[in-house]
C-alpha cells in the first residue's frame, strides 16, 4: 500500500471518530489492558496490548493503543514462545482503532474495531551491538463481543485480522506477521 494511501486510511478513521454524526460525548477516558495471540508461521506467538481511550458518540469508541509482540526468547523474561531464530527480537505495535458497538447499552453487545498504525520490529544480536528496527505501515479490523458487567468496567473478546506488510525481517518471511488474531481485553473507567 502507497504511503499517500495509508495516510488516506488513517485520516478515514479520525474522520468518523471525530465525525458530527457520532453526536458527541462528556469525556470519559478509559484504560485497557488486553492480551491476544497469533499464528505467525505456524507457531504461537502471545501479546499485551494497553490503550487508552473514550467514547466519541454512543456507540463509538477512539483509542490510542501499544502492543508488544516478543518474536524470540529475552534473558529473564517468563515466555518461552519464539517464532524466529533471531535473538532478542521483538514486534510494537502502536497506533489509533475505533470500536462500534451495535447497541448503545447491552449487557451482551455485538462490535467491530478497526485500527491502523506503524509497526516496529526490533532486534538485537548481542548486548555490544545496537538495535536493528525497521518500522512498516500496520492494520487490523476485528468482530467481537462486549461484555458490560458494571457501568465502568467492561471485558472485550475480539477475532480478527491484522495486516502487517513488510519485507523479510529478523529471519521472518515478507508479510509474516499478517495473520489472523484473537485477543481479550479488560476495559476500567478512569473517573
Amino acid at each position: 500500500m502507497h504511503i499517500t494511501a495509508k495516510k488516506l486510511v488513517l485520516l478515514a478513521l479520525v474522520c468518523l471518530a471525530l465525525s458530527p454524526l457520532s453526536a458527541a460525548v462528556a469525556w470519559q477516558p478509559y484504560l485497557a489492558f488486553g492480551s491476544g495471540d497469533t499464528k505467525i508461521e505456524g507457531k504461537d506467538a502471545p501479546y499485551l496490548e494497553l490503550a487508552l481511550g473514550t467514547p466519541v458518540g454512543s456507540r463509538i469508541n477512539a483509542e490510542a493503543f501499544v502492543a508488544a509482540q516478543p518474536l524470540s526468547g529475552f534473558p529473564y523474561a517468563p515466555f518461552d514462545e519464539t517464532v524466529t531464530d533471531s535473538v532478542h527480537a521483538l514486534a510494537v505495535q502502536t497506533g489509533f482503532r475505533v470500536s462500534i458497538t451495535l447497541f448503545d447499552d447491552a449487557t451482551f453487545n455485538p462490535m467491530m474495531q478497526v485500527s491502523a498504525g506503524h509497526l516496529a520490529v526490533a532486534s538485537q544480536e548481542s548486548e555490544e551491538s545496537a538495535p536493528n528496527i525497521s518500522t512498516y505501515f500496520s492494520s487490523s479490523i476485528a468482530s467481537g463481543f462486549e461484555l458490560n458487567f458494571f457501568d465502568s468496567f467492561q471485558i472485550i473478546l475480539l477475532s480478527g485480522y491484522r495486516y502487517n506488510p513488510h519485507e523479510a525481517v529478523v529471519g521472518l518471511d515478507k508479510d509474516a506477521l499478517s495473520s489472523r488474531y484473537s485477543s481479550v481485553s479488560f476495559r476500567a473507567t478512569l473517573n
